[in-house]
């Protein structure tokens, strides 16, 4: 009976302390302050924001590729003999015409002297035997020799002078083939290592054929592929479906002016940017080129694709004691090319845009005039006050400042919330101020 008269006791203390804790919550959190948030009067949000901006726009089309050597050659020994000098650098950048290599020549010069020997009997024997021919004629001509010996006379002569002919291109081969011991670059560019030490046999047909290979670095290509509907939306701006109707009222006859037109993307701009630097998704688009040919001549099946080459200027970089070529074959760059141009465009930044289920929309800030309460409740007079709205917008493409065409929904010069979304509601009045003047300000207030 004791023990129970305890536990009804505790339970009612407990009662009153939790009735006593909820009435003091209640009469101190009914109402915010003066001041208070939610409150007129009271401090109103900071945001920063940008006008909605209009100007004319380049669309662009943006494809990866990979640079081409504009030209490669292996550099190939044509003669035998054992390499005896090599005139290069690992790497090094030649000029057409610069020696390369070194094969031994006594060989083909002691050949070369041999056919100069063989050539010059038989000019000596072909002098005789014209000689000998005159002097047949003039016996013929009065009677004292027959006309069988002037025709073996003749015979005689004709086969030393062919004779001749066929020494001089012995000389000839002679020539060539002591010329081909010194090896020279047929075009200009960046070398390989030497594939052949000195002192090696080489051949033509053996191991030790080649001896090193020469790219040409300069002019540059860069291949790249787009999708077949890339392709015809490009030769639409250019012309081309007008071209391609003409063709079609005309009956199939083919005119110049069709012609000119459907090879009009040979010649188009593009820009070309290097995937470099610390991050390898910025993207300068520095280097200009155009388009010099269609490496495909049909639109592949598998992959709805065809292959463009542009060509490009690679620069010569040169310090003090080196130089080398800024782009080399194989590196990935990544490709834009211009595609429309469209006037007028509303733009707004990518940041600002929200997404409500399916729809975008920005917040703006417009000005309302509102009537003011004082705590009494008393009207006070009209003031002009900024407001967040909600504006639902149609996006058009994405730019490469990150700008935003916009379609519909919003005008030049309204201004919209960049940052501080999560701190506003529709409706309320905020403080809006644009990103250079908080930065003055946050400068100001920190001392940098």
């Amino acid at each position: 009976m004791f023990d129970r008269a305890i536990r009804t006791s505790f339970f009612l203390c407990l009662l009153c302390l939790s009735l006593s804790l909820v009435t003091g919550c209640s009469k101190s959190g009914g109402a915010a302050g003066p001041g208070g948030p939610g409150v007129p009067g009271g401090p109103k949000p900071e945001v920063i924001v940008d006008s909605v901006s209009q100007d004319d726009v380049q669309i662009y089309i943006y494809t990866e590729g990979h640079t081409v050597p504009f030209n490669s050659v292996e550099i190939r020994t044509r003669v035998s003999g054992f390499l005896e000098q090599l005139f290069f650098s690992p790497g090094a950048i030649v000029k057409e015409g610069d020696r390369l290599a070194l094969v031994e020549q006594a060989a083909y010069q002691i050949a070369l002297d041999s056919a100069k020997a063989e050539l010059a009997n038989g000019k000596a024997r072909a002098t005789l035997a014209a000689a000998n021919l005159e002097r047949q004629k003039f016996l013929t001509e009065r009677g004292t020799s027959t006309t069988e010996e002037l025709q073996t006379q003749q015979s005689v002569y004709d086969m030393a002078l062919a004779t001749v002919e066929r020494e001089n291109a012995s000389v000839r081969n002679a020539e060539l083939n002591l010329q081909y011991t010194d090896l020279r670059a047929p075009i200009s560019g960046k070398t390989t290592k030497n594939l052949v030490d000195i002192g090696n046999f080489v051949s033509p047909t053996g191991t030790h054929a080649v001896l090193l290979s020469i790219t040409q670095l300069d002019p540059m290509f860069v291949e790249f592929k787009l999708s077949d509907r890339q392709f015809i939306d490009l030769k639409d701006r250019i012309g081309f479906r007008d071209a391609f109707d003409e063709a079609i009222q005309s009956e199939g006859e083919s005119t110049e002016d069709s012609v000119v037109r459907s090879t009009a993307l040979t010649g188009m701009p593009v820009d070309i940017s290097l995937m470099t630097g610390a991050n390898v998704f910025h993207f300068d688009f520095n280097i200009p080129g155009k388009i010099v040919a269609l490496v495909d001549n049909q639109i592949n099946f598998a992959t709805a694709q065809i292959t463009l080459r542009a060509e490009i200027k690679n620069p010569l970089l040169k310090t003090a004691d080196t130089e080398d070529y800024m782009i080399y074959p194989g590196q990935v760059c990544r490709v834009r090319i211009p595609s429309e141009t469209v006037k007028d465009a509303i733009l707004i930044r990518e940041q600002a845009i929200l997404t409500d289920l399916d729809a975008k929309y920005v917040l703006v800030v417009a000005k309302e005039v509102r009537e003011p309460k004082d705590p009494d409740g008393k009207l006070l007079p009209p003031v002009e006050v900024n407001v967040v709205q909600r504006r639902d917008i149609q996006l058009g493409r994405l730019l490469d400042n990150q700008m935003r065409i916009v379609r519909s929904g919003l005008k030049p010069g309204e201004t919209y919330i960049v940052h501080g979304v999560q701190r506003v509601r529709i409706g309320t009045e905020v403080t809006p101020t644009t990103l250079e003047a908080y930065n003055i300000r946050r400068g100001a207030e920190t001392g940098n």
